[in-house]
């Protein structure tokens, strides 16, 4: 009987860890805009933020402690009546880098067309098959989005899945009338083009650059620094394929966006013909931040 019971207990630890949270995030909210504000009802708010994406299962796969996806959420209101809510939301997600202590930034994106309903104490209820609440969809995609990305980040294509679970949100909230769902806005770093262009297969260079930027560049530099530098490099010309069919496409500028610091950094250590040619390259797919890159060759 006890043996019995030990297995039951064995397997229900084991189920549990098989499907363990992807996501450590942590939740800031700001809410200076608003008059007289209930305190409390944010300090909720946040805290009901952070447990739905800590405690929500996004995958089948297994998390190690140390595994877990870094995301920072910043949710700034600038408007609220009663229940309804208004405002922007910053979504950074990160991964550490093979064989040191160093953090790299996937994605730093700030939506601005956050609207959504909420009270304090509801719980936020999530559903892959049903629209629940715009505030659960917001978070559900943000959530895919940045795994899919992290996946991508280890292996060719890892984060297609996740990709396509974030454009079923989008599907499943375009019926309900809330911004940055529709099509209809030729803006593609409103949700649904995001998701749009993620997918689509004209942009596939996009993936492959993440896979070989991360996995095949930073992953190594440690030991092998030229080596890491050079698929760094290999894996930004891949980039040229997606500036080709779309000069301004919102991929490259959010690639750019949480890449732009650490490329200076990396070839400013670099030989000169490195520097050289990154500093053309990333000028060329990245031309608002020229005087960024300027600075690759000012360092001797």
């Amino acid at each position: 009987m006890k043996k019995g019971l030990l297995s039951i207990i064995v397997c229900l630890a084991l189920c549990c860890n098989a499907f363990s949270q992807e996501l450590r995030c942590h939740v800031n909210i700001q809410y200076n805009d608003i008059a007289n504000a209930d305190k409390d009802l944010y300090n909720t708010l946040r805290s009901s933020i952070e447990d739905f994406m800590n405690s929500q299962t996004w995958t089948t796969h297994s998390f190690e402690e140390q595994e877990k996806i870094e995301v920072k959420l910043t949710l700034r209101i600038t408007s609220q009546s009663s229940k309804n809510f208004a405002g922007t939301l910053q979504v950074q997600s990160s991964r550490p880098v093979y064989n040191s202590t160093y953090t790299t930034t996937l994605f730093n994106h700030v939506d601005d067309k956050i609207s959504f309903q909420y009270e304090e104490n509801e719980p936020i209820e999530f559903s892959e098959n049903a629209f629940m609440s715009n505030l659960s969809s917001v978070l559900a995609y943000y959530a895919y989005i940045v795994i899919g990305l992290d996946y991508d980040s280890f292996s060719q294509n890892g984060g297609m899945e996740f990709f396509q679970k974030a454009q079923n949100v989008v599907t499943m909230a375009q019926a309900n009338d809330e911004s940055g769902w529709s099509s209809s806005s030729r803006d593609d770093k409103t949700r649904y083009w995001f998701i749009e262009n993620l997918l689509n297969s004209s942009y596939s260079a996009f993936h492959s650059a993440m896979y070989k930027y991360h996995r095949l560049g930073l992953d190594i530099m440690y030991d092998k620094p030229e080596e890491g530098r050079k698929a760094v490099y290999s894996a930004v010309q891949e980039l040229e394929k997606v500036f080709k069919q779309k000069p301004g496409s919102y991929l490259l500028t959010a690639f750019f966006y949480a890449k732009k610091d650490e490329i200076v950094q990396m070839y400013s250590e670099g030989n000169p013909d490195e520097k050289n040619r990154m500093t053309t390259l990333a000028k060329k797919l990245n031309p608002a931040n020229v005087n960024d890159y300027d600075k690759i060759n000012s360092t001797k």
